[in-house]
């Protein structure tokens, strides 16, 4: 009885450790790859374009800025400046300064949202690739080492999300489609 038990056990561990090591892991590095494709650099030099387009616009508003700055440094120190004209000037500097961080500001936003779009087909493209290749080659996971996140994973299987929730005593939330 024993040795059944025995046996048993020994083809239960044998069975175990041939099913684990028929999934295949592999890793990636997504910078690597995405800093090779032609549509990457392409969207890079776009980028840089219209960077340098504002770039140029802020240089001129700075130029301005420096200059009613002078002004008023130069009148301020000129006696009997009147004091109406020196608080005109110095809500003219204050109304640039506040023109020139709405515009950087607006800049920053126009600059990420069109790097987000660009980047959205070329991501998709990126990350069929890398579908393709582990459904292709058997990989059941496949990691980037860059962001230690998981780049690809077999949709619908060894999702344990429900079992742990359902240990915590949490009642799942509607499905994002993210399973």
């Amino acid at each position: 009885m024993k040795k059944n038990i025995l046996a048993l056990v020994i083809a239960l561990f044998t069975f175990a450790g041939t099913v684990s090591a028929q999934q295949k892991i592999g890793h990636i590095n997504s910078v690597d790859i995405l800093t090779a494709m032609p549509e990457f650099k392409a969207m890079q030099d776009e980028l840089q374009k219209q960077k340098d387009t504002y770039t140029k616009v802020l240089e001129g508003m700075y130029g301005d800025y420096e200059k009613k700055q002078i002004e008023l440094q130069n009148l301020s120190k000129t006696q009997g400046t009147p004091d109406a004209i020196l608080e005109v000037k110095y809500q003219e500097l204050q109304q640039l300064q506040q023109r020139i961080q709405d515009f950087e500001e607006k800049v920053n936003n126009d600059l990420q949202k069109a790097q987000q779009e660009k980047l959205k087909p070329i991501n998709d493209k990126y990350m069929k690739a890398v579908k393709e290749v582990a459904t292709a080659n058997g990989y059941a996971y496949i990691l980037d080492v860059v962001s230690g996140a998981l780049a690809y994973f077999p949709e619908g299987t060894n999702d344990v999300t429900d079992l742990v929730m359902k240990k915590l005593g949490v009642t799942p939330a509607p499905s994002t489609g993210t399973k």
